[in-house]
Formats: C-alpha cells, structure tokens, sequence
C-alpha cells in the first residue's frame, strides 16, 4: 500500500518550505497550461488532489529527487 504525505509531511520530506512546494506546484500548472509537459514533471513533483487537499505519494516524491534533483 502507497503511502501519501499532506503538503507539509512532503516539504518535510524534500527539506523545503510548504509556500516554496506551494509556488513549485503553482510553475507545474503554469507549465502545463502551456503545454510543456517535460517542464511540468522537471519543476515539480506530481500530487493529487482530494477535498481540496494535496497529496503526495512517497515513492513519486522519491523518483522525483532521484530524476531531478542535484547532487551538490
């Protein structure tokens, strides 16, 4: 079974700030809307929406790192 995390459990698990996932998620919806679709995946990890909540799934925020995240 999937394990999901709210807005805040997720900027807890990336070591961000929620306003920051927030405004991510907001370029990933921009990027969208313009067809961008490889931008949209690059700049944000992908969550749903339920009853007005965000969730995402642990093993998505994972691959996203892994794919687009830098090493430092």
């Amino acid at each position: 079974m999937s394990t999901f995390f709210t807005t805040r459990e997720a900027a807890k698990f990336l070591n961000c700030s929620e306003q920051h996932l927030y405004n991510i998620r907001n370029r990933r919806k921009a990027a969208l809307i313009q067809g961008d679709p490889y931008l949209a995946r690059k700049v944000a990890p992908e969550a749903i929406k339920i009853g007005g909540k965000l969730l995402f799934e642990e093993s998505t925020l994972e691959a996203w790192l892994r794919k687009y995240g830098e090493v430092a």
